[in-house]
């Protein structure tokens, strides 16, 4: 295909397996990054010559998807790449930024694909280096993929999603952001701003309140298990009560996103009124898939620390209550033994402490604050 952009690939889970493959069949020059201390995670795929592909793909091809380079060595994997997308867990972000910012150079986009907030948990590492005004650096709100690694080098995609947001910081760069995602992901939308981004619904809306009304499964016997197969009427209550919280938040700050179970329908095409009759569907693909005790609490971890958290911080700006979100962190941390709070990200790591709604809104969109903006 014509004017599709030359790719590099962070990460060698099951999202940048499934992505680095599904954008090679697609018609990209793709490279595969994997940090360092992960390095042996890319021989099984050296050795098969590239990632076997299979499922329900965005390209609508499967099988072996050759890569232009696969390696661990930062300098290597971008050098004269147009588009860099960073597809690893929300807590490993800031590694991968640091190892390639020396190399960032001007023009290039860095997309960081899963959200929570990460552009602009990057931006000091990046102005560090001296290129963050070089680049363009944009997050998704979500992953592509639906997907699991089931070989070495083997990648399954159930499903991909038709209802992803994205936006660059600061949000006067969006169109040139827009402009490079859109001929890999048409069905990429841009989000006013980062804020609308993160509010924009996903896995913080179901994970958390999934795993309360069924703690004792989870916490105590279950060790593997299809976790979408015990979504409860419960868990779709508590899902629906902690949105609206999310709606009410995000709309304080001229945000406009949809109800959780609304986006899973535009999303997936999965049909229901809520989480409950949505997962409830036994052909649902989500439902089919398999995860683990540890998997769980690395989601939670994701979720609260890097959602949660900076929500709970967000709606005291604006003088919005959000008593379910806090109730979900504490119970969670009493059922987990894991500080969320602590562990979790603050609005001085965002670089918005102390600053109003104005202000945040300033900050979003054109990079910098006024401090004489005062509401």
């Amino acid at each position: 295909m014509k004017d599709l952009p030359t790719i590099t690939v962070c990460g060698c889970g099951s999202g940048g397996m499934a992505m680095a493959a599904d954008l090679s069949l697609l018609g990209c020059k793709v490279n595969l990054y994997e940090f360092p201390d992960l390095k042996e995670n890319l021989d099984p795929i050296r050795e098969k010559g590239g990632i076997s592909l299979s499922g329900n793909t965005h390209s609508g091809k499967t099988g072996l998807a050759k890569l232009n380079k696969i390696t661990s060595e930062a300098e290597e994997a971008i050098q004269d790449m147009e588009l860099i997308m960073i597809n690893v867990p929300a807590m490993a972000v800031d590694k991968f930024i640091e190892a390639l910012a020396p190399y960032l150079v001007e023009g290039q986009m860095t997309l960081i694909n899963t959200g929570y907030w990460a552009s602009l948990r990057s931006r000091e590492i990046l102005e560090k280096a001296g290129v963050l005004g070089k680049i363009i650096l944009a997050e998704e709100h979500i992953m592509p993929y639906l997907s699991r690694k089931i070989g070495l080098a083997h990648a399954h995609i159930y499903n991909f999603k038709r209802d992803i947001r994205m936006s660059a910081w600061p949000a006067i760069k969006n169109d040139a952001a827009y402009g490079v995602v859109k001929r890999v992901y048409p069905q990429t939308r841009l989000s006013k701003n980062v804020l609308e981004n993160n509010f924009y619904p996903g896995n913080p809306s179901v994970h958390a309140q999934i795993n309360i009304p069924k703690a004792e499964f989870f916490f105590e016997r279950a060790k593997e298990f299809r976790f979408y197969n015990e979504v409860s009427m419960c868990a779709s209550k508590l899902s629906d009560a902690f949105d609206r919280e999310r709606i009410r938040v995000a709309a304080a700050f001229d945000c406009e996103v949809p109800a959780h179970s609304m986006w899973v329908t535009n999303t997936y095409g999965y049909k229901g009124e809520n989480i409950y009759e949505i997962y409830g569907n036994v052909t649902c693909d989500h439902v089919k898939r398999w995860t683990n005790d540890e998997g769980n609490r690395r989601v939670l971890r994701e979720d609260l620390c890097y959602f949660f958290v900076p929500m709970e911080q967000l709606a005291e700006v604006v003088g919005i209550e959000v008593p379910v979100t806090k109730a979900i962190i504490e119970m969670l941390q009493i059922f987990t033994d894991f500080d969320y709070r602590t562990n979790g990200i603050t609005l001085k790591d965002l670089g918005m402490e102390g600053l109003n709604k104005s202000q945040i809104l300033n900050y979003v969109k054109d990079g910098y604050v006024n401090r004489t903006n005062e509401q």
